[in-house]
């Protein structure tokens, strides 16, 4: 089980719907007391997809543990599906013998408020079966606005596929659509039209044909044996052909495979000599891959990319950086190198709340620093990290907790270049890598907050550390430093400060050879060059603005 928020919520139990508000976002993003009384342990999704009609249906079985006595529960579902029925099954005795309970249900803009005849009892597991159909929503512009894509390859074949992020895994299936709560396992099975593949999260354990209705369908089933975040689980519906190789760590060996287009395996093969070099690198920096038992897969999506667990979407055209375009000489496989790095980032340490979305990001995109500075060098790292001093400064990286909401864009290149400043605050790449490492090994396959971020990095670090974090964090500029320029008689001075909002900022300025470290009151120091002065002061090693105030030369 993921950890659970023990959040003790005094609530009244009762037949009735008592529901605070019928705002959507709040619905989704809220943990009230019909979502807080249960612990999601398993799901068993099982779903026929129709590409012709683009329609899909199909049932969702969801294992549960009570953790507070209750008689409604919310599961989340999009409000266009037909829900066709709803059971409940609670265990007679141990032998798995199970009782059947019919229930009411309320459909309330996107969620489903289950009610019981009877008080489902803290400490009891139950199950919850759903049958449900319809259309689900389609994707404008995948994987940035969620949904299906249901899409024809080069020949005229389907290939379809499904992401979700911020959108919700409530878009396509039941589900306690809450980052905070992850199945521990989770069972998957598809039903797709007869000659083609249906590639999913996990293991493969069956791949048949079955007769429905006098009509032959392809069917395959998967199981995760980890915990998943409910916006990674996904399918790929297409016609491939699969590359596999393994990567080895010691004793043990990892399955990796690679399903692409069928007539596009001979590009596959080559951007699949990327993956164990890459693998090697992040085992390095972070430790084992995650998801070992269930493996590593790239499959060959409709869209261009996700982090979906065991089964990262590719749809990069096999180009060089992010769709051919890249800084000179640094020609990796943006979208292997990016999502791969989300199995660390978003997939083992996730977050609890969307707000929270810069610890996905932010310290995967640094991930992509990390892996250019150990394929290409230290000095290309820095090359690459100009190319992510891309910010609009529009809003603060963290969103609105409780309303399914992420910060602004700049959670990615900001929350970037903030870890590399942390690094050359520190001045100890023996320190921060090992931090780095530790870090990801403590939150390991379990769910986290920024609060709780921070508190690790102060105890770990330092105070400083997390006070810079806080500045990068919690504001939409990035620090400015106000400078001004004086000449007196035969010498020439420079006075300078951090702006009035940056307080509690300890970050030292490389100014040619010297180190200046600026506060909210004004120092000075003397140089011996005023020209091109704003060349002076070295960005490589953090995130800041510099301001001019006076034109004196």
């Amino acid at each position: 089980m993921k950890k659970i928020l023990l959040v003790l919520i005094l609530f009244i139990a009762t037949n009735s719907f008592a529901i605070l508000t019928t705002n959507p976002d709040s619905i989704r993003g809220s943990l009230r007391p019909e979502r807080l009384c249960f612990d999601v342990t398993s799901y068993d999704l099982s779903i026929n997809i129709d590409p012709e009609k683009k329609m899909i249906s199909g049932q969702n079985d969801i294992y549960f543990t009570v953790l507070e006595n209750s008689k409604t529960i919310q599961i989340d579902l999009f409000r266009h599906f037909t829900v066709e029925s709803i059971y409940l099954y609670a265990p007679i005795d141990s032998s798995g013998v199970e009782e059947e309970f019919p229930v009411e249900f309320k459909k309330i803009e996107d969620a489903l408020f289950i009610s019981f005849l009877d008080t489902i009892r803290e400490g009891l597991s139950y199950r919850l079966k759903i049958a449900y159909s319809g259309y689900p929503n389609v994707a404008k512009k995948a994987p940035w606005d969620g949904g299906f894509v249901w899409d024809k390859d080069s020949m005229d074949r389907h290939f379809c596929g499904v992401a979700c992020e911020g959108w919700g895994a409530s878009s396509w299936w039941p589900c306690k659509d809450h980052l905070y709560d992850e199945p521990d396992s989770m069972k998957l099975t598809f039903f797709v039209p007869e000659g083609y593949q249906c590639i999913s999260n996990g293991q493969l354990t069956d791949a048949s044909q079955i007769k429905l209705n006098n009509k032959t369908y392809e069917k395959y089933s998967w199981k995760v044996t980890y915990p998943i975040n409910t916006y990674n689980v996904s399918f790929y519906l297409g016609s491939y052909e699969k590359i596999q190789g393994w990567y080895v760590s010691g004793n043990d060996s990892l399955k990796t495979e690679f399903y692409a287009l069928d007539y596009n395996i001979d590009k596959a093969k080559s951007q699949f000599q990327q993956v164990n070099p890459m693998l090697k690198i992040y085992e390095d920096l972070f430790g084992k891959y995650p998801f070992w038992d269930d493996g590593f897969k790239l499959v060959e999506a409709p869209y261009l990319g996700m982090e979906h667990q065991s089964a990262i979407a590719y749809g990069n055209q096999y180009k060089k950086g992010y769709l051919g375009y890249h800084p000179e000489g640094i020609e990796f496989d943006y979208i292997i190198i990016h999502e791969s790095g989300h199995e660390y980032w978003g997939n083992s340490v996730s977050m609890e709340d969307l707000a929270d979305m810069w610890i996905h990001e932010g310290f995967c995109t640094y991930t992509e620093v990390l892996y250019t500075e150990k394929m290409y060098g230290y000095e290309a790292s820095i090359n690459y990290l100009r190319s992510q001093r891309r910010m609009k400064n529009d809003k603060p990286i963290i969103g609105e907790y409780g309303i399914n909401e992420e910060g602004s864009g700049d959670m990615y290149c900001k929350g970037s270049w903030m870890l590399h400043t942390v690094r050359n605050f520190l001045d100890n790449d023996s320190l921060w890598f090992a931090t780095l490492k530790e870090f990801h090994m403590y939150f390991e396959l379990s769910n986290t907050n920024t609060e709780e971020v921070l508190k690790w990095f102060e105890i770990k670090l330092g105070n400083d550390v997390k006070n810079l974090m806080i500045r990068y964090l919690y504001q939409a500029d990035i620090p400015v430093l106000q400078y001004e320029k004086k000449k007196f008689l035969w010498f020439k001075r420079v006075n300078y400060k951090w702006k009035a909002e940056t307080q509690n900022f300890n970050l030292p300025i490389r100014v040619n050879d010297e180190i200046i470290k600026p506060t909210n009151e004004w120092q000075k120091i003397k140089l011996k060059n005023f020209k091109k002065l704003r060349k002076q002061f070295d960005w490589k090693f953090a995130l800041y603005d510099i301001e001019q105030l006076s034109k004196e030369d």
